[in-house]
C-alpha cells in the first residue's frame, strides 16, 4: 500500500468538493502533476486494447500503481468533502478558506523558486493571473439538466480540474450545475436510486472526453514550454487567491421560487433550496466585523497553519524521495 499517494489524493478529492480549491493545485503542489498529466495521457487506442489480451501489460502502460492507490484516495477525499467539507463550509467558512488561501499563496512561491523566470515566463504568470481572477468574479450561470449541456460542462469543468488554481467545482458553479451534481451523488451514494445515474452518467462522459483531450494538451505544453507553463500556472495560482478571501459578503442571489435576482447584505448563505449566490464581495475584517465576529486571531492561525502545511508536505517528500 502507498500511504503517500494515497493521501495526495485524499487531499485531490477534498479540494475537488470544494468551489474555489482545485484538485490540480494540490498534484501541483505535491510534486505529482506532470506524472499524473503523462498518466492520464497514456489512455489511448494503443493501450486500451491490451485490457483483454494483455491485462498486466496494459496496467504497466498506464502507470497503474500510481493511478490505483492515488484514485482510491481521491475517492476518500471526494467522500469526506461532500460530507464533512460542506458542513465546515457552512458553519466555519472563514476559518477554512484562510487555511486554503495559505496553503496557496506558499505553493505559489515554492514553486516559483523551481521556475527559470526569462520575461516569457513573467509574462505567461501576468496572464494567468489575470485570466484566473476574472474567472473568480464571473456570475453563475443558469444551470440546465440538457444531456448536452451537461456533456460540455463535464469537458469543461475537467479541463479546469487539471489546471492549478482553477476549481472544477467552481466551474461547475459558474455553469449552474454544482448544486445539481452534489445533490445527484449524494442520492445515489445515501439511496443507491439508478435515477441519479442518469445525469452522473452524462456527466461523466463529459469528464473523460475532457480528460482525454486536456491531457495531451498540457503534456505538450510542458514538454515543449516548460517554464513558460509553470509561470503560467503559478500565475493562475495567485489570481485564484481572489476567491479564497475569507471574508466575504453577499450581494445577489437568484430566488428558485420566482426567478428573480434579489439584492442582499449579508455575510449568511441563505437556504440553497430556495436561492442560489450570484455575486460576493470581499470585505476587509473590519468591514466584516459590521456583521459578525471576523475571528481575526483564529483566521491568521489557520493562514499560518495553511503555509506551514506547505512547508511540512515539501519536507514530506523531499525526506520520501531521499529513501527511494
Amino acid at each position: 500500500m502507498n500511504v503517500q499517494l494515497i493521501l495526495k489524493g485524499a487531499a485531490m478529492g477534498i479540494a475537488e468538493a470544494i468551489p474555489g480549491v482545485s484538485g490540480g493545485t494540490i498534484a501541483f503542489i505535491t510534486g505529482i502533476y506532470q506524472e499524473l498529466i503523462e498518466t492520464i495521457k497514456s489512455f489511448h487506442p494503443g493501450n486500451l486494447k491490451l485490457v483483454f489480451s494483455h491485462p498486466k501489460s496494459f496496467w504497466n502502460r498506464i502507470n497503474g500503481p500510481f493511478l490505483g492507490w492515488l484514485l482510491c484516495g481521491m475517492a476518500i477525499g471526494l467522500l469526506l468533502g461532500i460530507f464533512v467539507i460542506s458542513y465546515l463550509l457552512e458553519h466555519y467558512q472563514a476559518l477554512l478558506w484562510s487555511v486554503f488561501f495559505g496553503l496557496v499563496l506558499a505553493s505559489a512561491y515554492y514553486l516559483g523558486k523551481g521556475v527559470k523566470w526569462s520575461w516569457q515566463a513573467i509574462l505567461g504568470a501576468l496572464i494567468g493571473a489575470v485570466l484566473s481572477y476574472m474567472i473568480t468574479t464571473l456570475v453563475p450561470a443558469e444551470g440546465s439538466e440538457h444531456p448536452l449541456y451537461l456533456l460540455v460542462a463535464g469537458t469543461v469543468a475537467v479541463s479546469a480540474l487539471m489546471l492549478p488554481g482553477i476549481s472544477g467545482s467552481f466551474i461547475l458553479l459558474l455553469l449552474g450545475l454544482y448544486a445539481t451534481v452534489i445533490n445527484e451523488l449524494k442520492e445515489f451514494l445515501s439511496s443507491l436510486d439508478p435515477a441519479s445515474l442518469k445525469i452522473i452518467g452524462i456527466f461523466s462522459a463529459g469528464l473523460l472526453i475532457g480528460l482525454f483531450s486536456f491531457s495531451r494538451i498540457l503534456s505538450y505544453l510542458f514538454r515543449r514550454y516548460e517554464m513558460i507553463t509553470m509561470g503560467t500556472m503559478i500565475g493562475v495560482l495567485i489570481g485564484s487567491l481572489n476567491k479564497l478571501w475569507p471574508w466575504k459578503k453577499i450581494t445577489a442571489a437568484l430566488s428558485k421560487t420566482n426567478d428573480t435576482i434579489v439584492q442582499l447584505d449579508t455575510i449568511q448563505y441563505p437556504n440553497p433550496d430556495e436561492y442560489k449566490i450570484l455575486t460576493e464581495v470581499n470585505l476587509s475584517p473590519f468591514e466584516f466585523a459590521h456583521y459578525e465576529d471576523p475571528m481575526i486571531t483564529q483566521v491568521i492561525i489557520c493562514f499560518l497553519a495553511g503555509l506551514l502545511s506547505v512547508f511540512l508536505l515539501s519536507r514530506f517528500d523531499a525526506k520520501m524521495d531521499s529513501k527511494e
